[in-house]
């Protein structure tokens, strides 16, 4: 499910940008799993927002009528969502476009309200579904292994990291709810993983996601997961996680 919510003072442009939006998910997309909803304040916006827990696309009027702006509500929003939803904004004052990076927002456009508002916003709601929808398909990634005759799938997104054993041909993939030991490589399975995993070690490989603390202690450098778990780190692996973490 997708949440459209767009947020202006006034009540015919909310009606107007609505009707587009669902015209264009029904009509140009073919797009059922969508929700639209309208608020004429931020306060009502942000409460909802709060308790969101499916992907949002922001529709946001940059002059709302109030004390608080659209910049300063999509600031607000970027707070609770964590860049996780895809926003928009609609203005007649275009000249204000220069501050949404001011503000550090991660916007998919600045639409000109006076300017074939419906070609425009069309544009963007294919862009920003397509960029939630590829989201998505990220989470769903799965690694198959084989065990025996077995073949199991695991989610990408859940394994926390993987280590050799010492004196085998196996390796343990740990994730959030299993263990499992097969017959594999580091090298193979770093060609089937995403960029979130991180080859640390020549023993270990580590979700990047899971990652709690970096000791860089000369004497013992290590990495320490979200589950307590320790695994060494060699100085090719620190420049590594320096770099994929920031």
């Amino acid at each position: 499910m997708i949440n459209i919510l767009i947020c202006d003072d006034c009540s015919k442009t909310l009606q107007l940008i609505k009707n587009i939006v669902i015209k264009t998910y029904e009509e140009e997309m073919n797009f059922k799993d969508f929700n639209v909803l309208t608020f004429n304040n931020s306060a009502d916006l942000i409460s909802y927002v709060k308790n969101s827990v499916e992907k949002n696309i922001y529709i946001l009027d940059i002059d709302l009528n109030e004390e608080k702006n659209g910049l300063k509500l999509g600031r607000e929003i970027r707070k609770l969502d964590q860049y996780s939803g895809e926003m928009i904004f609609v203005t007649n004052h275009i000249e204000l476009s220069f501050k949404v990076f001011q503000y550090k927002l991660r916007v998919v456009t600045f639409i000109n309200k006076s300017l074939n508002l419906e070609s425009q916003l069309k544009e963007s709601l294919l862009i920003a579904t397509e960029i939630l929808n590829k989201q998505k398909d990220e989470k769903q990634k799965k690694l198959i292994i084989k065990i025996g005759t077995e073949t199991f799938k695991i989610l990408s997104q859940d394994i926390i990291y993987i280590e050799t054993i010492k004196n085998s041909r196996k390796v343990i993939l740990y994730s959030t709810n299993t263990m499992v030991e097969f017959y594999s490589t580091l090298k193979e399975l770093m060609n089937s993983l995403d960029d979130n995993f991180i080859q640390i070690h020549k023993t270990s490989i580590v979700n990047k996601k899971y990652i709690k603390n970096v000791c860089k202690n000369s004497n013992n450098p290590h990495v320490e997961m979200t589950t307590g778990a320790i695994c060494s780190i060699s100085r090719t692996g620190l420049k590594e996680v320096s770099k994929a973490c920031g």
